[in-house]
């Protein structure tokens, strides 16, 4: 019995200490071991856009960098007539974009004016940009493949999770401003935040 007690404290020493270092930061486990970064998504939103009825725009936080995003929209008289753009960059780019937007139709005032984000346990960059590329395709409808209906294909494409997530109701039949105000809420996103 005492030699299986010496055999065992001698295999187990090195897993101590190792878990010693691990704990005090003097290593840090492998990168496979570590959790993975989040993903995050963000609609930005303007409240006065489409005749009061609103106009949504997509944030996608590519995973594994930094601080590295894309971002578009689809349909806003006031970025491009009738087509969808896309663009990348940091966090403070994307706000920056959305926040230096001018209203042609309201004094030249701020266009977008809110956002809500939330993050995800996944987020593929590429099935999201394949996405906007299939919706951009297939030409804007106000009431079947409009800015809301961009967004929300650019967001279940980057994450499966909120592919699956049945809060998140269909594009159609919905204006930006209630979806934003409503759905997204209710889907448990973030609060409001003002740019």
């Amino acid at each position: 019995m005492k030699m299986y007690g010496r055999r065992m404290a001698r295999a187990t020493a090195p897993v101590l200490g190792a878990l010693a270092l691990l704990a005090s930061g003097a290593v840090t486990a492998p990168l496979e071991a570590q959790a993975a970064p989040l993903g995050r998504v963000c609609m930005f939103e303007a409240p006065r856009g489409a005749y009061k009825l609103g106009h949504a725009a997509f944030a996608i936080k590519v995973r594994g960098e930094t601080n590295h995003w894309i971002f578009g929209s689809f349909g806003s008289t006031n970025d491009v007539p009738k087509a969808g753009w896309i663009k990348g960059g940091t966090w403070e780019n994307t706000r920056g974009h959305f926040t230096s937007v001018r209203d042609k139709d309201h004094n030249n005032a701020r266009y977008y004016t809110r956002y809500r984000c939330v993050n995800t346990r996944d987020g593929d960059v590429k099935r999201a940009q394949s996405w906007y590329t299939t919706v951009k395709s297939r030409g804007y409808n106000a009431t079947t493949n409009n800015c809301l209906h961009m967004s929300m294909a650019v967001f279940k494409g980057y994450s499966e999770i909120l592919r699956k997530d049945t809060r998140l109701k269909s594009a159609t039949r919905w204006f930006p401003n209630d979806y934003y105000e409503d759905v997204l809420p209710a889907a448990r996103w973030e609060v409001s935040h003002s740019l």
